[in-house]
């Protein structure tokens, strides 16, 4: 399998903070327990090949957004007389 470098990483604190929130999920969901190597494998899986699904939603989300602000710019203009 390629690894791939992922469009952005979490920090230390986040990572922990994801892997003790997945490894009782993944636990129950599975009926076995998951440790923190399994978890983290886990992650960096989701970070560096479904996260970019979401953060490209998110870019699109935020120019829809923009979008939307620059038009309202548009209605400030004043006819010129």
């Amino acid at each position: 399998m390629k690894k791939t470098d992922p469009i952005f990483e979490l920090t230390k604190d986040e990572k922990s903070k994801s892997i003790e929130a997945l490894k009782p999920y993944l636990s129950e969901r599975f009926e076995t327990p998951v440790g923190n190597l399994q978890a983290d494998m886990i992650l960096d899986f989701i970070t560096a090949h479904i996260g970019p699904y979401f953060y490209n939603k998110g870019v699109l989300d935020s120019m829809s957004a923009m979008s939307e602000r620059v038009e309202d710019l548009y209605l400030l203009i004043k006819d010129e007389q």
